[in-house]
């Protein structure tokens, strides 16, 4: 286990994977957030790491944990799933499950994403 660790911060895209796939999951939550802003749906970007999730939160508010995550629109989310998976993105199927950036995400897999996202956040 902890040489893979090390094999992963040491490899990777001249830079640790690890530290990669971390700065790319800071930088969609960013991205999403500011969709989330720009299009008027109110909801929330969460995450971690190389990990995000958007909730469909009533005024914006901030999913910390399961009760948070409870009181967010759950049918809107559906609908949403369904319509990202149209477009060619795949998220988990459950509001209460998150999203996962991996070392096998391309620039154009991102891209790909962030466009879904403004198109089917309308």
């Amino acid at each position: 286990g902890l040489k893979t660790v090390e094999i992963l911060e040491r490899e990777g895209r001249g830079e640790g994977v690890l530290r990669r796939i971390n700065e790319v999951g800071e930088r969609l939550r960013k991205e999403l957030g500011e969709i989330l802003t720009d299009s008027g749906v109110e909801g929330c970007v969460s995450g971690v790491g190389s990990m995000f999730k958007v909730f469909f939160s009533e005024g914006g508010k901030m999913v910390k944990n399961y009760a948070d995550a409870l009181s967010c629109d759950k049918e809107k989310y559906l609908q949403f799933f369904h319509k990202m998976l149209a477009s060619g993105v795949f998220l988990p199927p459950s509001q209460f499950e998150t999203n996962f950036v991996s070392s096998a995400h391309t620039e154009e897999d991102l891209e790909k994403t962030v466009e879904a996202y403004k198109e089917n956040l309308r």
